[in-house]
Parts: structure tokens; C-alpha cells; sequence
């Protein structure tokens, strides 16, 4: 990327006060180009508002951060002079090391109050390759976007499991590296397994049957039960469905 290539923020919300405090006002994101996407009324699935922001910004070179609402930086963003825009970024990601997922990114996660705060994710120095992203953050730029137009979100997805299937995506079709990126962060959200994560789950599976990898809540893609056979995540309500069946 070019000195002084334009980052921006992309944050869908239905949380005003979280947008407000964790982007608006946030004294680490002062004079940061930040694009709040309203999705109160709508109510559309994440992956349409990230197309749309993207088609929006497409014609010039940018770097387009795409965010939850829940994510707090707690320091500056990272230097992005010196990346490859051939690549697929983001804050926290899972690789298959042997046959069990490490989880790269040290950050905070919490509950949306805060609460129940604890640290996960192995601290990074600089850019750390990994198979999948985590939906909280992804980073691309405008360049690769343009030069593969079928690189995009899935729209057959809403809110869960978009970043996994746009690695992959990104990996199988396109011959990408996916990298997590050090930066200073706390997520406000445990995360919990719903009925649309299974779906999810299922979808991934039908697109990529002959795929196996790593996410940081299961692992996915139609191959993912050889994995499973393996490793069990660490996940109490994965392993509370499992119990009940």
C-alpha cells in the first residue's frame, strides 16, 4: 500500500451507546474515518451491509475495516504502510496446529457489561498467519476487492460465521493468505451457539464439503467431523447440545 492510503471504519449497530463509546468517542480512533451503518430499522444481515459499503468504496485505494459494534480499541490502530493488500486481516483468528486449534490475538473478552473480563488469544508481535478469522474484525483492501469480484461476504449467512466462509473463500478460490494483525482490543460479547450458528454451520458445510478447518468457536467446512474426531472445543453450550441428544 502506498503512504497515506485511507482507512475506514465500518461499523454496523443497533446500539447507539456502544457506537458512541467505543467509536465515536473513542480518544484512540480521533480523526479515523468512521462510517456508522444504522441497522436498527433494517435489520439486514451483516454480510448485505458490508457488500454495500464495499460497492460504495470500490473505485479508489482503501483500506475497509469492517467491525462489531462490541469492539473497543484500547490503543491505536496498526501501522498499515508496510502490508500486503493481497491478503485477508483481521484481529483474532484460529489454525490448526497438530490437531488442535491455537487461537492467535491476545485481547480481552467480556460480557456487554464488561463483566466476567478475561484474556485469551496468544499475543502477537506482527502479522501471524492462521486459517480463519473471527466475525469481530476483518480488514481489506479495495485493490484485491476490485481484482476478484467474487470475493465477497455471503449473503446466505446474517450475523455468524460470514469472516470463516470469506477466508475460505479467500484460501480455496483465490489462492489468499489470511494474517491476524497485533492490536490493542476488548470485546464485549461471550459468544453463545443459536440455531442461526448451526445453520450456519451447515451452510459452510454445503459450500465447502471437501473442507476441514479451524474456527474459534468449532470447526467447519463439510470434513470438519474428522477434526471433531480429534479435539473438542472448549465450548460449554456446544457441549451442553452435545449432552442433550
Amino acid at each position: 500500500m502506498s503512504e497515506g492510503t485511507p482507512v475506514r471504519l465500518a461499523v454496523p449497530f443497533i446500539n447507539e451507546e456502544m457506537l458512541e463509546r467505543f467509536f465515536i468517542g473513542n480518544p484512540h480512533l480521533q480523526g479515523v474515518d468512521i462510517t456508522p451503518l444504522d441497522n436498527r430499522e433494517r435489520g439486514a444481515g451483516l454480510p448485505v451491509l458490508y457488500n454495500e459499503f464495499i460497492a460504495a468504496n470500490l473505485e479508489r485505494d482503501a483500506w475497509l475495516f469492517f467491525l462489531h459494534e462490541d469492539f473497543e480499541f484500547l490503543g491505536p490502530l496498526a501501522e498499515l504502510s508496510a502490508l500486503r493488500t493481497e491478503a485477508v486481516y483481521g484481529t483474532f483468528g484460529a489454525r490448526l496446529e497438530g490437531r488442535k486449534p491455537r487461537m492467535y490475538g491476545r485481547h480481552t473478552c467480556s460480557n456487554k457489561d464488561g463483566s466476567n473480563a478475561r484474556k485469551t488469544g496468544i499475543e502477537i508481535a506482527g502479522p501471524t498467519w492462521v486459517d480463519t478469522l473471527d466475525c469481530q474484525s476483518i480488514l481489506l483492501h479495495t485493490a484485491m476487492l476490485r481484482a476478484r469480484p467474487t470475493l465477497r461476504f455471503d449473503e446466505g449467512l446474517s450475523f455468524d460465521l460470514y469472516a470463516e466462509e470469506f477466508c475460505l473463500n479467500a484460501q480455496e478460490n483465490h489462492g489468499l493468505p489470511v494474517m491476524v494483525l497485533p492490536a490493542r482490543f476488548q470485546h464485549y460479547s461471550y459468544g453463545r451457539i443459536t440455531e442461526r450458528y448451526r445453520e450456519g454451520l451447515a451452510h459452510l458445510a454445503e459450500r465447502y464439503p471437501d473442507s476441514a478447518m479451524p474456527g474459534t468457536c468449532t470447526f467447519l467446512g463439510g470434513r470438519a467431523a474428522e477434526l471433531e474426531a480429534g479435539f473438542t472445543y472448549d465450548n460449554k453450550a456446544l457441549q451442553a447440545e452435545a449432552a442433550g441428544r
